[in-house]
């Protein structure tokens, strides 16, 4: 106990910022505490272990595929599981935000100074929690997406550390983090580069020797664990004799055309999510300060170089993936750009930990304004995406038990009971609900998706249906409609049949 007490009492200080980072975690996060569900949720409530496991296995996330049989084996409901997950996974990114923290201090050697603390301590917040980190949380797994993120912290600390066998314990994580969530070591590399960058400061030419082989052990790393990946996925698809994620190789000109299309959509237009160029813009002020630094301080312009990289690998990472696709077959969203949401807080660690501008006041008083204003920002959009989720799912179960309703009435009235549902669509489908902003995921309609209405309507009526076609017929009358609310003229019952217009 003694010794226990001790301990506490020197840790004292990182104990309280730990719990401080805990707290606050919990205070933005504390909506997907409550039952929520993004639109894989309605799936992975009703669909048997065995399907959701194959699920997992067949997109190589294994460690879901194990805590789904861990949950079943434990007799533990979803709904709870479902919490006890989401608990675990504001834990893990508290704790990744903290690591990250402590690691930048320690090899700064700045523990004793309090305002380069505080920035320290602001700008791991932005690199964690962003835009796109956010949807981590929506989904049932979130834990685990989460123990993805904490593993991608730690493998990029773990590379610029002096431990023994530090880059095969590095591959271990970095790997570990991909069979968890492979959007998850985008992450690794932008953070491994811009340690690596520190730790090589001064400008010289052993050191740049040093930064080019160091880089390209990094991108080792992180390419072995893709063609793992890739393997392994291939080698599930053979096994279940289902190809979840296609494989293909595509041209110079389609890869120009991959890299140009998704990064436009990234950039520019943050997925719909965010207002246009907003991200683009900030990431261009930053960029414009450091130039100015560097050119005023009469620094190397290698730095810019590295800069650079830095920001092109936070961009050019999470489409990668996508050039192993073929065209038809390629999509994105946010969660699987983690590096790019947290691009704003990299070029911030760059300005203060590389290029030290905390000791300039007027550099110092930029970056205060810049981290304050993402701080509050992002702390905002976790706060905001999270309460449109949980209205989102409110608004979808009450167009579910509307339709549940009329089905009861007519199996009531005619004797017949409703075993087929068709879906199909008006003349412009409604994302999400009036008065919301889209956010991606997060709160896109289950009443205005395919492959969750029904799901959501079984949910909340306890019975399961089969999905059919809906007839020509019905499809072109009700391609000629826009409605912008539920109505129960979206609805046409036909012997065991219902078909319904998803407005």
């Amino acid at each position: 106990m003694d010794k226990i007490k001790n301990i506490c009492e020197k840790n004292k200080y990182t104990m309280c910022i730990f719990i401080g980072m805990l707290i606050f975690t919990t205070v933005i996060c504390t909506n997907f505490i409550k039952t929520h569900f993004a639109l894989d949720t309605y799936c992975v409530y009703l669909y048997d272990s065995q399907e959701l496991i194959s699920h997992f296995l067949l997109s190589n996330r294994i460690v879901s595929a194990l805590a789904r049989w861990i949950f079943d084996v434990l007799r533990i409901p979803l709904l709870v599981n479902m919490k006890i997950l989401s608990i675990i996974g504001i834990l893990f990114l508290a704790t990744a935000w903290f690591i990250l923290y402590k690691f930048i201090i320690r090899i700064s050697n700045k523990q004793n100074n309090i305002f380069y603390n505080i920035l320290i301590i602001g700008i791991s917040f932005i690199i964690i929690y962003n835009f796109c980190s956010v949807e981590c949380l929506a989904f049932w797994e979130s834990g685990i997406i989460c123990f993805g993120i904490l593993c991608t912290v730690i493998a990029a600390c773990l590379f610029n550390s002096n431990i023994k066998y530090n880059k095969l314990i590095t591959f271990i994580f970095v790997l570990l983090a991909s069979i968890c969530y492979q959007g998850a070591i985008t992450l690794f590399i932008p953070l491994a580069l811009v340690f690596l960058a520190y730790k090589n400061k001064e400008i010289n030419k052993e050191n740049i020797k040093r930064i080019v082989v160091e880089s390209i052990k990094v991108g080792i790393i992180y390419i072995i664990v893709m063609v793992i990946n890739l393997v392994a996925t291939k080698i599930f698809s053979t096994v279940f004799n289902y190809e979840f994620r296609k494989i293909g190789a595509l041209s110079i000109a389609e890869i120009l055309h991959t890299i140009a299309r998704l990064g436009t959509d990234m950039v520019i237009k943050t997925f719909g999510i965010l207002p246009k160029f907003i991200y683009a813009l900030i990431i261009s002020i930053i960029s414009v300060i450091i130039l100015l630094y560097i050119f005023r301080k009469k620094k190397s312009k290698f730095y810019i170089l590295e800069y650079i990289i830095l920001i092109a690998s936070c961009i050019l990472i999470p489409i990668l993936p996508m050039l192993a696709t073929p065209i038809e077959s390629q999509y994105m969203e946010s969660r699987m750009a983690i590096s790019f949401g947290a691009s704003i807080g990299i070029a911030l660690l760059f300005f203060i930990l590389v290029l030290e501008v905390y000791k300039f006041k007027c550099y110092k008083i930029c970056s205060i304004i810049i981290i304050c204003g993402m701080i509050m920002l992002n702390s905002m959009y976790y706060i905001i995406a999270s309460s449109e989720m949980i209205a989102t799912n409110y608004l979808d179960r009450n167009i579910a038990q509307e339709i549940n309703n009329e089905i009861n009435k007519y199996e009531t009235k005619t004797g017949i009971h409703i075993e087929n549902i068709g879906l199909t669509f008006d003349k412009n489908i409604t994302v999400n609900y009036d008065g919301q902003r889209w956010l991606g995921v997060i709160n896109t309609r289950s009443m205005a998706t395919e492959w969750a209405a029904i799901e959501t309507i079984e949910l909340y009526s306890g019975k399961y249906y089969n999905q059919v076609e809906v007839p020509t017929k019905y499809q072109e009358e009700f391609a000629q409609k826009d409605w912008n609310y539920f109505d129960k003229e979206q609805l046409i019952f036909e012997e065991n049949n219902l078909y319904i217009c998803m407005y």
